[in-house]
């Protein structure tokens, strides 16, 4: 068995398919399906049952997937132990909710790619249970969530502090008002994010500690950060946003008793190589700097 069989078994369960997984290694269809016919025939059972264009694990296939992974761990932790302590390199993923993604990680990612050539950092963009999933199954290296964590097998750093305002189009009717109260935006139609949000649990959590029913209209429910603020911008109604993603086109709602934070946390798995370790640091790192930055200006 060769290590490459494996990581050729990796893209392929991944992706799904034999053709994107050769697209993406850089190899012809039929050289890849040959690798994984010797694999097969090393092992003595079928990893993969095709069928049609897609292909799926078998389950001896999803056994060989967890020895794969803890493969390629131990293959990245030993490339990392001999490196340079002080350089940062290899390839890494992270898997954060929509505001994150769009809004916090591009400028702190670019900055770092800037000081590290030999990193290569992807994205991946899930709510909070996807990314937990993804962070648990070794799926990606590095998760960014909502806290409170609690658990036992991750290393939990804080990330980032973030405050949730209600928002609406600057022409809304609720701006005629010389004062907004509660019972104002009870009276309203809402454009909420989906149930699986973190960012919709917050806001819930705070609606149901008022001492009196809120009973909101909703009109919808959007899944990506940037239907959320269309359909504000386009006056269907009022929401929920992160400071860090509300448009020149939207204007916060300020009203008495409502202050909604909530803390982001760093998290990765405790097994983890030293190289995760550094990433974090240097993640960390260049997010109090960005931070810093935003408050100034």
């Amino acid at each position: 068995m060769e290590f490459r069989q494996i990581v050729y078994f990796l893209a392929i369960s991944e992706s799904g398919t034999f053709q994107k997984a050769a697209s993406q290694l850089g190899l012809t269809q039929p050289a890849l399906s040959k690798q994984i016919f010797l694999l097969e025939k090393e092992l003595g059972v079928s990893v993969l049952e095709r069928g049609g264009r897609s292909v799926r694990l078998t389950h001896e296939g999803e056994r060989f997937y967890q020895y794969s992974i803890r493969m390629k761990e131990l293959w990245e932790e030993i490339q990392n132990g001999f490196s340079n302590d002080n350089e940062l390199k290899g390839n890494f993923s992270i898997s954060a909710g929509g505001t994150v993604s769009a809004w916090v990680l591009p400028q702190i990612l670019k900055e770092i790619l800037k000081k590290r050539p030999g990193l290569s950092l992807s994205v991946r963009e899930g709510d909070a249970k996807e990314t937990k999933d993804a962070v648990l199954k070794g799926e990606v290296d590095l998760g960014i969530l909502t806290g409170p964590i609690s658990e036992p097998s991750l290393n939990v750093l804080e990330f980032l502090s973030d405050r949730i305002f209600p928002v609406a189009a600057k022409d809304h009717p609720i701006f005629l008002k010389k004062k907004i109260r509660i019972d104002d935006l009870k009276k309203q139609t809402f454009v909420f994010f989906h149930p699986g949000s973190a960012l919709r649990k917050a806001v819930e959590k705070k609606i149901k500690s008022f001492p009196k029913e809120f009973g909101s209209k909703i009109a919808m429910e959007l899944r990506s950060v940037e239907s959320v603020i269309k359909s504000l911008e386009a006056g269907l109604g009022i929401g929920f946003l992160s400071e860090y993603s509300i448009s020149p086109k939207l204007k916060k709602i300020k009203f008495e008793d409502w202050n909604t934070e909530r803390k982001f946390f760093l998290c990765y798995r405790k097994k983890s190589g030293p190289a995760l370790a550094l990433l974090a640091e240097e993640i960390l790192r260049s997010t109090e700097k960005w931070r810093s930055e935003k408050e100034a200006t």
